[in-house]
């Protein structure tokens, strides 16, 4: 098989950035990364999720959801820096860019919140269990304060946590596709970890890798089978992976649609799971 290389192109502290709220709630990239005293991480417990059946026969936009398991154990930790200059530390939610509201805060680090039932999940969102939609997104974000008055939240890559209103699923494990690269795995290997509740990350993309013999890993969203692609390394390089898409298949394996903008690459290869 042909291999097809693409050149790595470095952003630096990609993931240490962190945004600054100013009056009229625009949002300024900072790159500095000592700005808010304190780098987080974040981390939920794999039961996290908010599931449901939708309603059969009707579209999966229209469907009204019937919540069977809404519950969120999630950790901010430190990584780096101190709290010296943070006057507290919150975690705000809002469904699907709507109405932003406080799920908790707390003056120290590592900060842990739990919530057990959808009620609490939503409150203060202006949302109820009947406008939830599958595909819709309850956005968790860690906001921090300073002691000097600024107020900034963290970038998506650390202080974020998405919990997708999804069907239950579940595709991590070993697949084997001929199209991943052998410079990623000279059997044409692939593995997919569940990061969050019907999200994943899939070790290669079809097709092409980073020069010397990186793969170019990315996410994908599961929503009742239907898949979607979710940014990955070519977005932490500064090129494009949409709009990537695929399905399940019956037997379990999947579908997907990669694309590469800059080399005009379009492929189409299927993921079969390895017993």
């Amino acid at each position: 098989m042909k291999t097809k290389y693409f050149t790595k192109i470095m952003i630096l502290a990609l993931m240490v950035s962190i945004f600054s709220c100013d009056t009229d709630d625009q949002a300024e990239v900072l790159n500095d990364a000592n700005t808010a005293g304190a780098l987080v991480s974040v981390s939920a417990t794999p039961n996290s999720s908010i599931l449901g059946q939708p309603e059969p026969g009707v579209d999966l936009d229209d469907a009204l959801v019937e919540i069977t398991n809404a519950y969120l154990n999630m950790t901010v930790s430190s990584v780096n820096g101190s709290m010296d200059n943070i006057s507290k530390i919150q975690i705000v939610k809002s469904y699907n860019g709507g109405e932003e509201a406080v799920a908790g805060e707390s003056t120290t680090l590592p900060f842990n919140l739990e919530i057990d039932n959808l009620t609490d999940l939503l409150s203060g969102t202006g949302v109820v269990e009947d406008d939830l939609r599958i595909g819709g997104v309850l956005l968790l974000r860690t906001k921090v304060f300073t002691t000097d008055g600024n107020v900034y939240y963290y970038s998506t890559g650390m202080g974020n946590y998405s919990m997708v209103v999804n069907c239950s699923s579940n595709l991590a494990g070993l697949y084997y596709n001929p199209a991943v690269p052998a410079a990623c795995n000279a059997d044409n290997l692939a593995t997919v970890t569940e990061v969050s509740p019907g999200r994943y990350f899939v070790s290669s993309m079809s097709d092409y890798n980073f020069v010397p013999d990186i793969c170019i890993g990315f996410y994908m969203i599961d929503v009742c089978g239907v898949l979607t692609y979710d940014g990955g390394d070519l977005e932490d390089n500064g090129y494009s992976g949409a709009p990537g898409h695929g399905i399940v298949n019956a037997d379990g394996s999947f579908t997907f649609t990669a694309y590469l903008d800059a080399a005009s690459y379009e492929g189409t290869s299927t993921y079969v799971p390895v017993p």
